[in-house]
């Protein structure tokens, strides 16, 4: 399914005046090729996007309520954007500003709520887990979202958790995974762990996994089948925290100036906007770089037909937002950059 929903909001202060961090904004940021530089400059730029947005939001939220929240605005204003952010902060910001959207007053006050009562020592992603869908209160208009999902001519999505699965072998499997990556690519796997920090578990059909800047840091896999667990893994992987990497990109910068024209897509059998096919072919181009160089060290792990697919979907979604893409100045350098 890659990256659900629609793309992130650029940044557009309401005041009219560019905040600092947007300032330092490098056009070299903006390349195809994973670099660990680059992705620790622009995990640290979304979070500094994510902390100016919550201060605008909470600021909002408040004066529509009466009511004064001076100590979580205290702590979000504190947040040390040098660290890595919980996924499920990007959801609590998510979650209000859609209330606020639709004037939901009691949906503003009630995660309102929700985010004073969770310590702001706690807001920080430590290390690397792996567990099932449904764990957690804030993943509730995520699940939602993806099961209401219709796509015509599909069946539905089945999207379930794990319920008593034990864990700890898939846990093992995705460790495996990255230190396979680190070994083949470690610019790819910097940014892998500058991006995710929480691997989302399921079962069911029709969707493969996602990822969605509603709640950045996570990605949502299905159950990989028996003894395939590392392919899986190298693959998916690589390929939704190349969607979150596309993702705070273009919360810094639309790339496209028209994202919505639809047009052929390089992996979804239906037609899609085209800011998802720009999607699809930024996060093939990654499988497609890291699977040459696990085939080429690891030919016992089985590549070759993905590699080949990967080849093949990106070259036709490469040829799509080359004659289509209508980019901005850093979207073309993007461009460029996807072509050499």
């Amino acid at each position: 399914m890659g990256t659900l929903g629609n793309a992130p909001p650029v940044l557009a202060p309401a005041s009219g005046e560019i905040p600092a961090f947007a300032r330092e904004i490098q056009n070299e940021w903006f390349d195809v090729a994973p670099s660990a530089t680059r992705s620790r400059a622009v995990a640290r730029a979304w979070r500094q996007f994510w902390q100016y947005n919550a201060l605008n939001a909470l600021a909002s939220a408040a004066e529509g309520l009466g009511q004064e929240i001076p100590h979580l605005l205290g702590a979000v204003e504190a947040y040390d954007v040098d660290r890595s952010l919980s996924p499920r902060l990007s959801a609590r910001l998510a979650t209000l500003m859609e209330a606020m959207s639709k004037g939901n007053g009691y949906g503003v006050y009630d995660t309102v709520q929700a985010w004073c009562a969770d310590p702001p020592s706690a807001w920080y992603a430590e290390g690397f887990a792996t567990e099932s869908i449904a764990v957690h209160a804030w993943e509730g208009q995520l699940l939602d979202e993806v099961r209401a999902t219709r796509v015509e001519g599909v069946a539905p999505l089945h999207f379930f958790p794990l319920l008593e699965t034990d864990l700890a072998p898939l846990h093992a499997a995705v460790m495996e995974a990255l230190a396979l990556i680190a070994a083949v690519d470690p610019d790819m796997h910097a940014e892998i762990v500058s991006h995710v920090s929480l691997v989302k578990l399921f079962t069911g059909r029709g969707i493969e996994g996602l990822s969605s800047p509603k709640a950045f840091g996570a990605i949502w896999l299905r159950m990989p089948e028996v003894g395939m667990e590392i392919p899986w893994f190298l693959e998916h992987l690589v390929h939704e925290c190349s969607h979150l990497h596309l993702n705070a990109l273009l919360a810094l910068d639309p790339l496209l100036t028209n994202p919505n024209d639809i047009h052929k897509a390089p992996i979804r059998p239906d037609p899609r906007p085209l800011f998802q096919v720009l999607h699809g072919t930024f996060v093939l181009a990654r499988n497609r770089r890291v699977h040459r160089r696990l085939a080429e060290r690891h030919p016992d792990l089985g590549l070759e037909p993905a590699l080949h697919r990967f080849e093949e979907q990106c070259a036709s979604g490469a040829a799509v937002v080359a004659e289509s893409m209508q980019p901005t100045a850093r979207g073309r350098r993007l461009l460029e950059s996807l072509q050499a």
